[in-house]
């Protein structure tokens, strides 16, 4: 496995999300309210909205702007309820990702 470029840094502000594909694998890349950087797959598992064009960050969870699906950084899927009840959801798929000398690098689990 290898890391490879997919962006540059300044093209992800905080609370912005980035959708890219590589090959046959389409990529969702958001930044939380505080600045950490995520990768996960871009298709929401609830009903395969893309999250490039309907994902929103709210503090340190990606948003799916369809039925309002939550992720935070691991992955794990939850929903809020009128009530303020937390209910557990799909999870997404998530993709190591770092910085390094002004890009964007991911990744990718079987990728040579």
């Amino acid at each position: 496995m290898q890391w490879q470029r997919i962006a540059t840094s300044r093209d992800l502000a905080a609370g912005g999300v980035l959708g890219v594909e590589i090959g046959d694998l389409e990529i969702v890349l958001w930044r939380s309210s505080s600045g950490e950087l995520r990768a996960c797959d871009a298709r929401c598992p609830h009903q395969w909205a893309h999250l490039g064009a309907v994902g929103a960050v709210d503090g340190e969870e990606l948003v799916c702007l369809s039925h309002f699906w939550r992720f935070d950084s691991s992955g794990a899927g939850s929903k809020l309820a009128m009530n303020g009840r937390r209910d557990e959801k799909s999870p997404i798929t998530t993709h190591p990702v770092r910085e390094r000398d002004g890009g964007i690098e991911i990744l990718i689990a079987g990728e040579d």
